[in-house]
């Protein structure tokens, strides 16, 4: 029987709580004298067969350290030890050894991703010092996935900086040239003799330029304010039908400068919980995304629809669909999709996630049903706003 030494360091209970060691080993006294060992430092566990221990972890124990024999009957040290990393793959693993079987050891080093080997017998004192060794190489080990994970993040944030400012100069480059030039054509009206008709098609292009610029400037304020956390929400009881046909409205002329038809289906009176500022940004969302993809002289429909506890509304073109791939991505932030804008309007990939991080935030919901060559329908369903609540 192994002698069983006082500790060399003082521990407290939230660190012995805080550090949790599994042990596992064939012979139950020499798994009770480790226990007694490692119980005034650490939160133990103890099993006789790889199959308990594969239990215990199944149960939800996480141990920092696992100390386990390697031979054992059934389910070697080996064995068990592939099979943990399946529930706690940061675990540090150690085994003890009897004998030095080099397969073993490679076997061990290869499938249970052991980093260190113990003989028999050992001197308790050392013991202590390698498991305590071992959780301080589990908390470098943590350390280190976090740095990592706050690396990528900060690689992740850099990245949409960049993108940010791609969008930026592309984006708002291009509407910014049309009205300097749009400028100086219209400065030098007097050698040219404009007619009426002209500056009237001027300012339709100013207009429409200004109007890409001002979606580009919101879409990316509002995209910061959700991820910064700083966008105040107000949940209401409102009309959605009566909002989606007031905005339909603000696009009729847009949709007739493509030779599309607008159409809005008749008003229904039920109310919805939600925020009127999100809403209006998700049906201007909605609606831009079907003008803008859908080719000449097709139709786009409106339509707020009322089903058991909730309210849907329905945005449908006749556009060329939207394939599965690009289904799979399109609410992910500047994502832009095979599909191109039909009149030369530009796209920066944001308002899909806008629309669907609004959604969130009202405890709504956005799906898209579509078919290549079939048009594509966007529906939102927000929850039914009842009187009595």
């Amino acid at each position: 029987m192994l002698k069983i030494q006082a500790a060399s360091v003082e521990t407290t209970a939230n660190e012995i709580s805080d550090r949790r060691l599994l042990i596992v080993d064939d012979e139950p006294d020499l798994v009770k004298t480790l226990e007694l060992l490692f119980m005034t430092h650490y939160t133990v566990k103890t099993a006789t067969s790889g199959e308990e221990a594969l239990a215990i972890l199944a149960q939800g124990f996480i141990p920092q350290v696992i100390l386990a024999d390697q031979r054992m009957p059934g389910m070697s040290g080996t064995e068990f030890l592939a099979q943990s990393i399946g529930y706690v793959p940061q675990t540090v693993r150690v085994v003890l050894t009897g004998y030095t079987d080099v397969q073993d050891i490679t076997d061990s080093i290869n499938r249970g991703n052991v980093y260190r080997f113990l003989t028999k017998p050992w001197r308790n004192a050392d013991l202590l010092e390698i498991i305590r060794a071992c959780f301080d190489h589990f908390d470098l080990s943590e350390e280190k996935v976090a740095l990592t994970k706050t690396l990528e993040e900060l690689q992740a944030a850099n990245r949409e900086k960049s993108e940010i400012l791609d969008i930026i100069v592309h984006d708002l480059k291009n509407p910014l040239n049309a009205i300097i030039g749009i400028g100086d054509i219209i400065q030098s009206g007097e050698e040219l003799s404009f007619q009426h008709e002209d500056y009237r098609k001027f300012g339709r292009e100013i207009t429409n330029a200004t109007s890409r610029m001002s979606n580009l400037i919101r879409n990316l304020l509002n995209m910061h304010a959700l991820e910064s956390g700083n966008l105040e929400i107000n949940i209401i009881p409102f009309n959605l039908s009566a909002l989606a046909e007031l905005i339909a409205a603000n696009f009729r002329l847009r949709a007739e400068a493509k030779q599309m038809t607008l159409q809005v289906t008749e008003q229904i009176q039920d109310m919805i919980w939600g925020d009127e500022v999100f809403c209006h940004h998700i049906v201007e969302n909605l609606l831009s995304n079907a003008i803008k993809y859908s080719l000449p002289a097709t139709n786009i429909w409106v339509e707020t629809v009322r089903k058991d506890d909730c309210i849907c509304l329905f945005v449908r073109d006749e556009g060329p669909g939207i394939s599965s791939e690009d289904q799979a991505r399109m609410f992910q932030k500047f994502t832009r999709l095979s599909a191109a804008p039909t009149g030369g309007e530009d796209s920066t990939g944001l308002g899909l996630s806008i629309v669907k991080k609004f959604a969130e935030k009202m405890n709504a919901s956005v799906r898209c049903e579509s078919e290549l060559g079939k048009g594509s329908t966007f529906i939102v369903t927000f929850p039914l706003y009842h009187e009595h609540e």
